[in-house]
């Protein structure tokens, strides 16, 4: 058929000129034509929505334990607030299902976030135990060197177990890495005292690059030109 607006010829069953974006009349359609795009079928179907999934499951149970928490707390008129750790490790939890467990991102981003959120728990502990924590930089001084060194230790020792069957792993472990000089920066600007830690945690990092681009760097450009579709 032939659309009237832009003599255009339309080989496929379609109301919408590809051209011009006219309405094609009825009566210029060809019933032999081939339709425009394939029949839906059953698979193709939408799954109906369901609001019992494990994530609510688990928003729901949260939300009932931080309230039965934080009535006890404040009933008995302790001087802690402890309710407010129980509602930080509830909502980690909830969030490492969301944007660990349940998440299609990098294997180092993951990590990243696993890394904030677990600092951002440990400064709410110090902020609500102040009165126990004597000691206000471990935070910065000890745990975060700490908490980075750990988590580029377990992504290599994983990247390298699997390295033959997911390179992508020697990607993230390279970039998770970097963020083993941030205590070094901190340092740099006065947010960390005790410059030990940090520097060993620094140079385990670097090594840790090193040795990705020392021993694995055949894996490591195939995973980049992958990506980067060099």
């Amino acid at each position: 058929m032939r659309c009237k607006f832009c003599n255009v010829e339309v080989d496929c069953k379609t109301h919408i000129c590809p051209l011009c974006h006219e309405l094609i009349a009825p009566e210029e359609q060809d019933e032999n034509l081939t339709p425009a795009f394939p029949p839906k079928t059953q698979k193709a179907e939408r799954k109906k929505h369901t609001h019992f999934t494990l994530s609510n499951i688990y928003l729901a149970a949260s939300v009932i334990v931080f309230i039965v928490c934080m009535a006890v707390n404040l009933g008995l008129k302790q001087p802690t607030h402890w309710f407010l750790m129980v509602g930080a490790v509830l909502l980690y939890g909830f969030l490492t299902m969301r944007n660990t467990v349940m998440s299609n991102n990098s294997a180092w981003i993951k990590a990243f976030w696993q890394i904030v959120m677990i600092v951002l728990i440990l400064w709410l502990a110090q902020v609500v135990f102040d009165d126990v924590m004597s000691d206000t930089h471990w935070l910065s001084d000890l745990a975060l060197p700490l908490i980075i060194m750990v988590s580029v230790l377990t992504l290599g020792i994983i990247s390298c177990a699997v390295v033959r069957r997911n390179k992508a792993l020697l990607y993230d472990t390279l970039f998770l890495s970097l963020i083993g000089f941030v205590p070094m920066i901190l340092y740099a600007f006065g947010v960390v005292e005790k410059v030990l830690v940090s520097a060993i945690c620094a140079g385990f990092c670097a090594a840790v690059i090193a040795c990705v681009l020392i021993f694995a760097r055949k894996e490591l450009l195939e995973e980049m030109e992958r990506r980067l579709h060099w």
